[in-house]
């Protein structure tokens, strides 16, 4: 399924749902927005921009509506969003926002982070209200380096620790390539994001670690091409441990930067 596929069951979905005066704007942001969406590998990244907050009664119609959809995606994407009210549009805010995540929604909330702003305010696909580059939701840069920086030390550091599990298993055992996909491109980004101001694509990240550590460049073209779709990709338990140290370079490479 494409993602203008995916994004228009969404929205069809959503105004089915909601009352049409409640409903400010609908944005695509996520990989469709960075071009690099890829069928069966990407979900679909939404953002709602809801006239108010929602409702006991809103929230449970959007929670069924998520269910539905999953529920019927066949080999659809999941479809994930967040739901905001527009004083929160760009807004550096502890407020906790309903969103979805891998098809379910939480209408709990969690906090919105400025690569979403970001995303949105460069590369946003308007559905629905006034045009993405109208909102004016571009995060303050200091923010924004600062939100990587700590996602960096937060997450991603954590992975080293995985280093003495993996080194007890068998060298040549086989393991799930998206792992070594998902270590080898998400840490470039936030370090390209950091360096440059950027938000880049996994594809993208892919080359622009390749060239920032070119001895793990083949580590970098596999997951690169296995995000590109390559079936035949595989990964060993030797490899998982050689991009785990590559983890740790990207980390220790972006304390250096300002």
């Amino acid at each position: 399924m494409a993602h203008e596929q995916a994004a228009d069951r969404y929205l069809k979905a959503l105004e089915a749902t909601l009352a049409p005066d409640m409903v400010r704007g609908v944005y695509v942001v996520g990989s469709a927005a960075l071009g690099s969406w890829r069928a069966g590998r990407s979900d679909l990244d939404v953002l709602v921009v809801l006239d108010r907050p929602m409702s006991v009664s809103d929230s449970a119609m959007i929670g069924e509506m998520h269910a539905v959809l999953e529920a019927t995606r066949a080999d659809g994407p999941h479809s994930d969003a967040h739901y905001v009210t527009p004083d929160l549009l760009g807004a550096r805010s502890e407020v906790k926002v309903p969103f979805a995540v891998d098809g379910v929604f939480k209408p709990e909330g969690h906090v919105t982070d400025p690569v979403l702003w970001a995303v949105l305010a460069k590369h946003g696909i308007t559905l629905h209200g006034p045009s993405a580059s109208e909102l004016r939701v571009a995060p303050d840069p200091a923010w924004l380096r600062e939100w990587n920086h700590g996602n960096l030390e937060s997450y991603w550091r954590g992975q080293v620790g995985y280093r003495p599990h993996f080194a007890k298993q068998d060298p040549d055992a086989t393991v799930d390539p998206y792992l070594l996909a998902w270590e080898a491109t998400g840490p470039g980004r936030l370090h390209a994001t950091i360096a440059t101001g950027e938000v880049i694509s996994k594809e993208a990240s892919a080359d622009y670690t390749a060239k920032l550590f070119p001895k793990y460049a083949d580590l970098c073209a596999k997951a690169k091409a296995y995000r590109l779709g390559d079936e035949s990709v595989t990964c060993t338990t030797t490899e998982v441990l050689r991009v785990i140290d590559l983890v740790e370079a990207v980390c220790n490479s972006a304390k250096e930067l300002p």
